[in-house]
Formats: structure tokens, sequence, C-alpha cells
């Protein structure tokens, strides 16, 4: 199982590494769209740890999570 709220007691989201894997690379309205909580958060916590691997330039992560986060939050969910 993957912890996509590591750090939430009250409020944990875990997902298995198949699920997790799934909705980490849907894409059909491009991937910072999010149809779901789940989908958001597994796309959110794949951007953070591939930023925190080295995998992205902070300029990039910052302007794509912005973008996931402001879209996820515009959409009313």
């Amino acid at each position: 199982m993957i912890s996509l709220t590591p750090y939430s007691k009250e409020n944990p989201v875990e997902v298995s590494q198949v699920a997790y894997d799934k909705l980490v690379h849907m894409n059909e309205n491009g991937w910072s769209h999010c149809d779901s909580k789940e989908e958001y958060m597994a796309k959110l916590h794949y951007l953070r740890a591939g930023f925190s691997q080295g995998e992205i330039a902070q300029g990039d992560f910052c302007e794509r999570e912005k973008k996931m986060v402001v879209g996820y939050w515009n959409s009313g969910s």
C-alpha cells in the first residue's frame, strides 16, 4: 500500500501499487487534470516524489504543482 497522505494521522489515504500506477498515468484531459480525490493525491504524491529525488527542477516543480492544485481547487473538488 502507498500512503498518499504520509503525515495525516486522522484521515489517511492509501492505495495499492496497481491503483497508484493507474491513477498516476491517467491523462485523458492532460496530466494535471484530476477527476477524483484519489487521482489528485496520487499525482501530487508522484510529482513531489520526483522533486525530492532530484528528477524535477525546482522551477518546473513549482509550476506543475501550482497548476495541479489550482486546477483541482477550481474544479470544486
